[in-house]
């Protein structure tokens, strides 16, 4: 078992010069140093620390379940810590990192992935993309509600999962959240082409925007949006499956 930490700022640096490192060698199986996680110079102690240990992580639930009890007592002070996030990151960096299917290191170009970034640097709208934060976030704003999204890889962001997270008022609207997943999936999977089909999750978006004048469709329950919803998204309703 393990307290966690938070990273200091020359952690915050080391983190990201081994991201870059990794990039630049990705047959490498790469760890984030001891120093980087334990070392006083690069990580503080954090109050009230919960005790973490390395576990197999999958998909989005298996981080939720297994954080979400241990972060509990101190979710209000984590919420947007920065410093905690992102060394919980690099502590699952083997768990979370995505590889291809002969092992090797396949890394987004976004250090977001692993390491949230502080509130004053232009990139923090990106924090969505932190797989950790952004599992434990859809557990405790959608729960169960929300099965397609948790069962999906943790280091997934499809079509789907990048516009409930990355729209913050979709993310906390849960009507909307279930209207786009009864819409668009079916028995766990995505429907084929609902992108970009007429009265698929775009034309959605630029609907809900129109529906906003009339209506508070933020407020509303998937049901209701449902029933104000025009027909050219009739053939997406569940009922027509």
């Amino acid at each position: 078992m393990t307290l966690a930490r938070t990273l200091t700022p020359d952690g915050f640096v080391l983190a990201r010069e081994f991201l870059a490192s990794v990039r630049a060698d990705p047959t490498a199986d790469a760890l984030p140093v001891d120093e980087l996680l334990f070392g006083g110079r690069y990580s503080a102690a954090l109050p009230r620390a919960p005790d973490l240990e390395r576990i197999a992580i999958n998909t989005r639930r298996d981080a939720a379940v297994y954080l979400g009890p241990r972060l509990e007592p101190i979710q209000r002070e984590i919420a947007d810590h920065a410093g905690f996030w992102s060394w919980l990151g690099m502590y699952y960096f083997a768990e979370t990192a995505p590889r291809d299917r002969n092992g090797v290191l396949k890394l987004s170009s976004l250090d977001e992935t692993f390491i949230v970034p502080v509130q004053e640097d232009r990139s923090y709208q990106r924090r969505y993309r932190h797989y950790l934060w952004s599992a434990w976030r859809l557990q405790q704003a959608h729960g169960a509600s929300a099965d397609f999204l948790l069962d999906e890889r943790i280091n997934s962001f499809g079509d789907i999962a990048d516009r409930v997270f990355s729209y913050s008022r979709i993310f906390n609207a849960n009507g909307i959240v279930q209207l786009i997943l009864r819409l668009y999936t079916v028995d766990g999977r995505q429907k084929p082409r609902f992108g970009r089909a007429p009265g698929g999750l775009r034309h959605l978006i630029r609907v809900l925007d129109q529906l906003e004048r009339t209506y508070d469709v933020y407020g509303m329950p998937a049901e209701a949006l449902m029933r104000i919803l025009p027909r050219e998204f009739d053939p997406w309703r569940p009922e027509a499956v």
